[in-house]
Order: structure tokens, then sequence, then C-alpha cells
């Protein structure tokens, strides 16, 4: 019986964890920034790890559609966009790949080239980088690239 309570409870706990890629930027760090351009309109970047276009695209939209209703507005529209996927180079110095051994004995001198072992070095990181300029408003929407706040915040917030 203590077994099932403590089953039961490690299932809802995990159920009720919040998706962890959809958080404040820390530094340089992977999640979501925000500047005001001014009292109705941000800067919206989201930056994820590895080529996860959609992803970013829709946590980037998430955090835009929260800022509009905690500003009290119905609706905003994505007036400028940009898409990058950036892989970040390793700046440690190149290793090499293979090493040369030079073998003498009486009868001469054999050169051998082996492989270097233990010297794979990680790939860069990559990363995917959405930046969006939004304009909020209330009343009617437009039509061409708004959403409804409500609407995208209720459709990307419950994605995990």
């Amino acid at each position: 019986m203590v077994l099932l309570c403590c089953v039961l409870l490690m299932i809802n706990a995990c159920a009720s964890v919040p998706n962890s890629n959809y958080r404040v930027a820390t530094g340089d760090g992977h999640g979501y920034k925000e500047i005001a351009l001014d009292n109705t309109s941000y800067r919206v970047q989201f930056k994820a790890r590895g080529n996860q276009r959609t992803a970013a695209q829709d946590y980037a939209l998430q955090r835009a559609a929260e800022l509009t209703l905690n500003a009290g507005y119905d609706w905003f529209i994505v007036s400028k966009q940009k898409r990058r996927m950036i892989n970040e180079e390793d700046n440690s110095p190149e290793l090499p790949e293979t090493f040369s051994t030079r073998r003498c004995d009486l009868l001469g001198c054999k050169i051998q080239t082996h492989r270097a072992p233990g010297f794979d070095t990680e790939p860069a990181e990559s990363y995917t980088l959405i930046l969006m300029d939004i304009h909020m408003g209330r009343g009617i929407r437009p039509e061409k690239n708004s959403y409804d706040a409500q609407e995208t915040w209720e459709r990307l917030s419950v994605k995990k």
C-alpha cells in the first residue's frame, strides 16, 4: 500500500512539472527574453538548443501572448521576424587525428602512422534563435499576422 502511494505521488509530481524549455533566459542562455520598444510593442527572443525551429517559434509566440495578456491587451501582430540556426564554433586548438612513430633497427627505419586515441572533440553546440517584433492591441483584431492572445496562450502553454 505504501509503495502504491509513493508511485502515485511520483507520477503526479512528474505530470505537474511545467515544460522546462519555456523559461527566462539567464545571460546568453536558452529561453526567452524581451525588450519593450514602446508602450505597446516588444521584441521577443527565444533561444532553443539544437535545430528546433517549430518549438522555438511556438515558445516565442507563447511569450508574446503572455506579454500581451499581462499588459491587458487582446491580440498581437508580428510585424517583423527573424529565424536563425546558429552553430557555435569550438575554440579549442586543433588536435591531430593521427600521429607517426619511427622505429629503427640494424636494417633501417620504419615510419608508421597511427590514429590518435581519445582525441575526439565534442561537436560545436548549435541553437535556434527566433526574434520577433510584436505590436499589441485591443478590440477588432487585424487579419494579417495577428494572433488572439488568450487563444494562443491556451494552445501553446499546454504543449509539452
